[in-house]
């Protein structure tokens, strides 16, 4: 089978984990969800313990607290984004996950001194652009309102937020592929994730009582959001085990544009029509940063 079947295929599942996941938070804790995920995530995982290779941990403990810290800050930026992803649009936060080959290529180019060309800075003012065209109202005309909501937001300052989180932790994967199988790296990052949640739903919220909240209310849908989490991710690894990860990752970011205009849809959200568009412009600008 072609890679271009997973990686299309990783879309699909990425839109429907996606329009799942809002259905679920309309009524649904953002904490609360976030957490029984990240359990069902893990234990959706634990067959791969099968495949992983944890002898790499025994000479390097700094590696593990490396992981660790990814983890954390994974963890941090999904809570973020479903606290958006709750009181937001679908078809307004969908594309803006767009911006996240961006950040990462900004945070590569500041910590680790990788080169940054002048198409993926010319990809980076693409996407600015898509940004622009899914939050304006009325066209130029009202650039300085445009503006003064979208930085004025909380919710969009969430999402901001999670993209510096998740480009470091990105870097950090990248580094700590070098050393293990994707495998082991996901089998070891799922169950830090699912410790990180349960001692924040402790720490923040309502503990054990809203792990059993979210199972009772919605534990069908979580868990659904799960199996489609863990298998995007593996028609992932797939993927770009077969081919380059400048290929696959365009593709997959097809995933935002369906459940902008499929999520749009189901839950009658209106400008479809231009948000697809902007969705559209941003992915120019992803593969113009990833290639």
């Amino acid at each position: 089978m072609e890679w271009y079947v997973f990686a299309f295929a990783c879309a699909f599942v990425v839109s429907l984990a996606a329009i799942t996941e809002k259905r679920t938070l309309i009524k649904e804790h953002a904490m609360e969800f976030s957490t029984v995920l990240a359990i069902f995530n893990f234990i959706l995982s634990i067959p791969l313990l099968v495949f992983a290779d944890f002898s790499i941990f025994y000479n390097s403990i700094d590696l593990l607290i490396l992981i660790y810290c990814a983890s954390l800050l994974g963890s941090i930026a999904f809570l973020l984004i479903a606290k958006s992803m709750r009181h937001m649009d679908i078809s307004r936060v969908s594309p803006l996950l767009n911006f996240s080959p961006a950040v990462v290529a900004v945070l590569a180019f500041v910590l680790l001194g990788e080169k940054l060309t002048l198409i993926q800075i010319f990809g980076i003012v693409i996407l600015m652009i898509g940004a622009y065209l899914l939050e304006s109202k009325n066209g130029m005309k009202t650039f300085s309102k445009t503006m003064k909501e979208f930085t004025t937001s909380k919710y969009i300052f969430y999402i901001v937020i999670s993209f510096f989180l998740y480009g470091l932790s990105s870097i950090i994967d990248k580094y700590s592929l070098g050393f293990m199988t994707p495998v082991t790296y996901l089998a070891t990052l799922q169950f830090f994730i699912a410790i990180n949640f349960i001692v924040m739903i402790s720490l923040f919220h309502n503990g054990v009582s809203g792990i059993k909240n979210g199972i009772n209310r919605a534990g069908k849908w979580i868990f659904l959001v799960a199996v489609f989490t863990v298998s995007y991710r593996l028609l992932q690894l797939q993927a770009v085990s077969m081919a380059y990860v400048s290929l696959v990752i365009p593709i997959k970011k097809l995933g935002t544009l369906f459940s902008t205009i499929i999520g749009g849809k189901v839950f009658h959200e209106k400008d479809l029509l231009k948000k697809g568009i902007a969705c559209l412009v941003m992915l120019i600008g992803v593969y113009l940063i990833v290639i």
